[in-house]
């Protein structure tokens, strides 16, 4: 009942468990841990905002900007773009920190990516790039093209370079040898550099 009344998806939870054959099982442990996981995600929606209590204030997730000049590229580019946009916000909401960072590293990094794809002569011709694959560059490489050919500004390179070290805790690795201990503010100082940069790449290529 309290899976059905989460706005916009509850009812399709609630079907995927009718249909999950782990409550079919004569394991008693396996029917638990198929409803504890339901019940994790059910508690991940209802913190990032599906469904709000009385008195407390809503929590926003906003679509993201018109990306469509950037993504031509590569069919299907828009879509995944969009889906991590707002899925970035929702992980922020549920105080999911590290992975909103990383998914919001994901689409700066896919955005310079295409931008550079658009214009792959004057990628190469700029100081900071390399002769091997475009698709191959690093996003220290994307950032430092982008900026030097003024798809983003140059105070935005920066704060690049910081979502960019952030987003490398993808690796635990990195994320142990970094001691990153992601917070609210991490993530609104990361959202505000992604926002800012992807409205530079679309200027960037707007007639």
């Amino acid at each position: 009942m309290i899976i059905q009344s989460l706005s916009g998806v509850g009812e399709s939870l609630a079907r995927e468990m009718d249909e999950d054959s782990d409550f079919s099982m004569n394991s008693r442990r396996v029917r638990l841990e198929a409803l504890a996981g339901y019940c994790r995600t059910a508690l991940r929606l209802l913190a990032a905002g599906a469904i709000q209590t009385a008195g407390k204030k809503p929590r926003i997730v906003r679509a993201p900007a018109n990306i469509a000049t950037l993504t031509t590229i590569m069919p299907d580019l828009q879509g995944v773009i969009e889906d991590r946009w707002l899925e970035a916000q929702k992980c922020q909401h549920a105080g999911a920190y590290l992975a909103a960072v990383i998914m919001m590293g994901s689409i700066l990094e896919a955005l310079l990516l295409a931008r550079a794809t658009m214009s792959r002569e004057e990628a190469y011709r700029s100081s900071a790039a390399t002769q091997t694959q475009l698709e191959k560059w690093s996003l220290d490489r994307l950032v430092n093209v982008s900026a030097e050919r003024g798809w983003i500004k140059s105070d935005r390179k920066s704060f690049g370079h910081a979502l960019r070290h952030s987003r490398n805790v993808v690796h635990p690795w990195n994320h142990v040898a970094s001691k990153a201990n992601f917070d609210k503010s991490t993530c609104t100082l990361c959202w505000q550099t992604l926002r800012a940069s992807v409205d530079d790449l679309i200027a960037s290529v707007s007639p």
